[in-house]
Order: C-alpha cells, then sequence, then structure tokens
C-alpha cells in the first residue's frame, strides 16, 4: 500500500478556493430543499426506517445516486416513495447574475427578475425497523 504513487492536487490560492466555495454554497441554496445534495439518500433512508408512518421532505433536483439509492431501497426495504415535482417562483434583485440564459428568466410587474425552481417532495411510509439488539428499559 505504501508503494502506490500519492496523488497530488494542484495547490490553490485561498481567493479561489474561497470563490470556488461560495459558488458550490450558492449552487446548493439556488436548488432549494431540505438537506445537501449529498445528504439526499441518507435522509431517504432515515424515511425508510421510521415508524409506520409518512414521512415527507423537500428536496432540491435528485442527484443520480439519490435515484439509485430511491431503487435500492424499494429492492431491499420494500418501501415506495411518491415523489411530486413543485415549481415555485423566486424573485431576486435587478442586480442578479448576468451571465444566466434569459429564457428561464421572466420579469414580473415589479421589474424584479422571477426564476421558476423546481423542488421534489418525497413522502414514503415508514417500515417500523427497531432495533432488537438494543436492551430496552
Amino acid at each position: 500500500q505504501q508503494n502506490q504513487p500519492v496523488e497530488r492536487r494542484q495547490m490553490e490560492l485561498p481567493e479561489d478556493l474561497g470563490k470556488r466555495s461560495a459558488t458550490l454554497l450558492l449552487h446548493e441554496i439556488h436548488g432549494g430543499g431540505c438537506v445537501d445534495t449529498s445528504c439526499q439518500s441518507f435522509a431517504l433512508l432515515m424515511m425508510c426506517l421510521t415508524p409506520e408512518d409518512v414521512s415527507r421532505i423537500r428536496l432540491g433536483p435528485l442527484s443520480q445516486y439519490a435515484v439509485v439509492s430511491l431503487r435500492l431501497y424499494k429492492e431491499a426495504l420494500g418501501v415506495e416513495f411518491k415523489l411530486r415535482v413543485v415549481e415555485e417562483e423566486s424573485s431576486s434583485g435587478a442586480g442578479g447574475d448576468e451571465d444566466d440564459s434569459d429564457d428561464e428568466d421572466s420579469y414580473g410587474e415589479d421589474g424584479r427578475r422571477s426564476r421558476s425552481q423546481k423542488t421534489v417532495i418525497c413522502s414514503c411510509l415508514g417500515t417500523g425497523y427497531r432495533n432488537m439488539a438494543r436492551a430496552s428499559t
């Protein structure tokens, strides 16, 4: 294991790292939803394991990993999710991003740019999983 070459990343200036981090954060915020894209599958798994009651969560655009996880949860746990796409309009000030394409944007009566934002509401019936190995009091 020690003989394998170590992959080195190119050094990055702190300013560039800050810009990249801010861009990624703004992209996640713009996507909407309650959890980060990388945590979608974990939140869906927790919904599968809840008591036998309906659970709901609002997510941004589903990642490919989350879609594969949904298929796995259906096969392994027998839990099917109901997915509903909700389209909301969000408005931003006139000083928004200038490099966005205008085909997605429309301007409201107040002159602000409004953009439709799609989120997905996922709901399922939990399996009621219990940890039988845990000592109960």
